[in-house]
């Protein structure tokens, strides 16, 4: 259990450095949609390796004939997802482009709950889990705003607060990707088989949006190597996760992630690293990251 809690922290803290690395893809290729698809047609290759190797079944004909429409959107999410994560990193900072979208996944994921959307089981808004709820979004509001001002004053833009919104929006697509995905690894009986076809997915359907808005890319000649595996660290964290829950729980599983995800984030602000622009860590910054994590352990143990 200890090498299945230290695995989820590493697997998280792997999110905001495949962010980082995609966003300088982007750059690189002067364009964010084929930096996108480059990374999940790379995390694509690398799960199918790995259900070649395991020798896990994919039933791709008796999920199509038996399950809802919406059991294929998870790919479609994700795919919007990573883009946004893509824009929004270089202009709101990697700690907030990891700690802003929790706001919208736990938000999204509460509302899921209640409705009971996606075939979940319902489960009421308690107590605890509202002030888990609000916890993450004061943690949220702490982690992004303070020292905000010293980088404006550095010379940097200052950020516009619809980017706030965008971000917090974009995880309640994580939420969504979450609900269904989860309820396709059921039916397929595979976690990794339902990471596998949500890559699939969201690759499928970012050819068809790259080709649809004809991206102009700039030069491929200075794509450094390092640059194209974002999309193998988003394969492993999603392989992790799925070998992880069953060993751990799915609560425990999350909250590990998590904590990589807010600590490596914080850490890649603190120095600058992949062309961040550096944004010193804080205690008010370090108490607002350990409020987000303190209240999505409420919201999932609530």
């Amino acid at each position: 259990m200890l090498i299945a809690i230290v695995l989820s922290v590493l697997a998280g803290g792997l999110i905001p450095v495949q962010t980082a690395i995609n966003s300088r893809l982007s750059g690189r290729l002067g364009a964010v949609l084929p930096a996108s698809l480059v990374s999940f047609a790379v995390g694509s290759v690398g799960l199918g390796l790995a259900v070649l190797v395991t020798g896990t079944a994919v039933p791709w004909t008796e999920t199509a004939t038996t399950q809802p429409w919406w059991i294929w959107v998870g790919g479609v999410c994700g795919l919007v997802f990573l883009t946004l994560n893509i824009v929004l990193l270089p202009r709101i900072g990697a700690a907030a482009t990891v700690v802003l979208p929790l706001v919208g996944q736990v938000l999204g994921g509460l509302v899921i709950d209640l409705a009971g959307a996606f075939d979940t089981a319902v489960r009421p808004l308690t107590v605890v889990r509202g002030l888990g709820g609000g916890l993450v979004v004061l943690g949220a509001a702490l982690v992004n705003l303070v020292g905000r001002r010293a980088a404006v004053a550095a010379g940097h833009d200052r950020p516009h607060p619809v980017l706030w919104v965008v971000g917090v929006l974009a995880g309640t697509l994580g939420a969504v990707q979450t609900a269904v995905n989860g309820r396709l690894a059921e039916v397929m009986g595979s976690g990794l088989a339902s990471a596998l076809v949500s890559f699939l997915v969201g690759t499928a359907g970012l050819v068809l949006v790259n080709l649809a808005f004809r991206q102009r890319v700039r030069q491929v000649s200075g794509v450094r190597p390092w640059m194209l595996v974002g999309g193998l660290m988003g394969a492993a964290f999603v392989l992790v996760n799925a070998v992880n829950a069953p060993i751990l729980g799915t609560s425990l599983a999350v909250s590990a992630a998590l904590l990589g995800q807010v600590l490596v984030g914080l850490v890649l602000d603190h120095g600058g690293y992949l062309g961040i622009v550096r944004r010193p860590v804080t205690a008010a910054r370090v108490v607002g990251a350990l409020l987000v994590i303190a209240g999505v352990v409420l919201v999932r143990l609530g």
